[in-house]
Order: structure tokens, then C-alpha cells, then sequence
């Protein structure tokens, strides 16, 4: 049933566009724009990856082959994403959390995981908890970066 897998990934989806979309506007408002388009490439891939696998469970045609590449490098582009706005503070020599390396060691840890899944359900809830966790992780350095 595919149903649980369009729903696991449309939540992940909403969830990284409606809090991903005010911590891009916080980080406008408090940083600097590097950071602030990391943020924004962050939010946006994550989303959008999201979106993009359960739009693909959902429709019976044939993918173009860049979408189904994209869709199978799901979790290398996610991990890409995340660690763009984790090391722009480290370029302003800010302290790093333990908080947020764990969280982003996690995340990634699910990613990684996610590629040997046979089973789409355990697949899309690894991806889904990896991108939540690198959310979290991405919140906790621009609100150490900020203050």
C-alpha cells in the first residue's frame, strides 16, 4: 500500500516549507544573506524531495529521467543540503553545539540508511526522520549563529 508512504512524505514536505519557510525569513532578518540563502537551499531541497517522491507514488505515468534521478539520489542530495548552512558559521568561527553535531550525525545516519531500504515504507520514514533531524539541527545553528 502506498498510501502511508504519500502521506509519511507530503508531511515531511509541509513540515520543511511552513517552519523551514519562517527560519528563512528569521535568518534574513538576523544573518547574513550566505547563510540565509543556505537556509533557503535547504528548506527548498528538502521540500521539494519530498514532495517529488510522493507526487511519484501517487501518479501511474513515467517519470522524466531526471526526476527519477533525482529521486533515487534522494539522500545524498538531502545530506548535500544540510551541510551547507552547518559549515557557513563554521567560516565565522562559531562554536558548534553537541546538540547539533548528534542531531546531524543522526539525520545523516538515517539518510545513509535509507539507501539500502528494499522497503519504500522504511525508506520514506528514515528520509522523513533524517530530514527532521537535520531541520532541527539547521534551527539550532542559526539560533546560535544569531545570538
Amino acid at each position: 500500500m502506498k498510501r502511508p508512504n504519500v502521506l509519511m512524505r507530503l508531511f515531511a514536505a509541509l513540515f520543511l516549507l511552513l517552519p523551514g519557510s519562517a527560519l528563512v525569513v528569521s535568518t534574513h532578518h538576523h544573518a547574513h544573506a550566505a547563510l540565509t540563502s543556505a537556509v533557503l537551499l535547504f528548506v527548498v531541497a528538502h521540500a521539494v524531495l519530498h514532495a517529488l517522491s510522493a507526487w511519484r507514488s501517487t501518479t501511474a505515468r513515467t517519470l522524466p529521467a531526471a526526476l527519477r534521478n533525482m529521486d533515487r539520489h534522494a539522500a545524498w542530495m538531502m545530506l548535500a543540503s544540510a551541510w551547507v548552512p552547518l559549515v557557513i558559521p563554521r567560516v565565522h568561527a562559531q562554536p558548534t553545539s553537541t546538540l547539533a553535531a548528534a542531531g546531524l550525525v543522526i539525520g545523516t545516519l538515517c539518510q545513509l540508511c535509507s539507501l539500502r531500504m528494499t522497503s519504500d515504507r522504511l525508506r520514506s520514514a528514515l528520509l522523513v526522520l533524517g530530514s527532521a533531524l537535520q531541520f532541527i539541527t539547521v534551527a539550532l545553528v542559526i539560533a546560535m549563529e544569531v545570538t
